[in-house]
């Protein structure tokens, strides 16, 4: 009697392992757009947080449209890490903080199931959130 596999029997093999792998490719993609949606999420909140704090905090807080917020928060320790893809900015006219998501990496509809305090912008379609001054 002869040792090893047939050919029809590693083609039978195969075709369960790729019909498998195409229920759980899909799963996986979407656990991980989801991952990544809701790591957004979490660092807008961080961000929203941080920019109350300064407020409530210092007498003068930062209102340039031109500054650059986030290196502001990062280096007077109200967060730890810049994250990556964020803006923050002062708007004069909304008299509020922005905090923009610029990558397009993530889907916005997403990230707004997790927090729903985000909005998406009309003109550009990128994530906002706005931090109105007291």
């Amino acid at each position: 009697m002869r040792r090893g596999f047939t050919l029809i029997e590693l083609l039978i093999v195969m075709s369960i392992i790729a019909a498998l792998m195409s229920v759980a490719t899909p799963l996986g993609l979407n656990a991980i757009a989801q991952a990544k949606a809701t790591n957004v999420a979490a660092n807008f909140r961080t961000l929203q947080q941080a920019l109350v704090q300064m407020i409530t905090l210092e007498p003068n807080p930062p209102k340039n449209p031109d500054a650059d917020i986030l290196q502001y928060l990062y280096e007077q320790k109200y967060i730890s890490t810049k994250p990556l893809g964020f803006e923050v900015r002062y708007n004069e006219e909304r008299k509020a903080y922005i905090i923009k998501y610029t990558q397009s990496d993530i889907d916005p509809l997403k990230v707004k199931n997790v927090y729903s305090s985000i909005e998406i912008d009309d003109a550009t379609g990128q994530l906002v959130l706005y931090v109105p001054l007291p």
